[in-house]
């Protein structure tokens, strides 16, 4: 069965499975991941991926000015 994988996960022999991957298993541990939520059927999966925001890290972002205190 190809499965889409929805999750990251480790394999044994295999190392890992990125999710967005599309694999062809065997049965039984085809239905193991979709009774775990770890992947679904590829026949089914027909929608768009939607696009994610770039989450902005702290070295992405301007720095800031200190509020110093004014001499008297």
């Amino acid at each position: 069965m190809k499965i889409l994988i929805k999750k990251d996960v480790i394999s044994g022999q295999a190392g890992w499975r990125r999710e967005g991957e599309i694999h062809d298993l065997e049965t039984k541990l085809a239905n193991h991941y979709i009774n775990r939520g770890i992947g679904v059927l590829a026949e089914e999966v027909k929608e768009v991926k939607e696009v994610k925001a770039k989450v902005e890290t702290k070295e992405a972002k301007a720095p800031k000015k200190r509020a110093t205190k004014k001499a008297k």
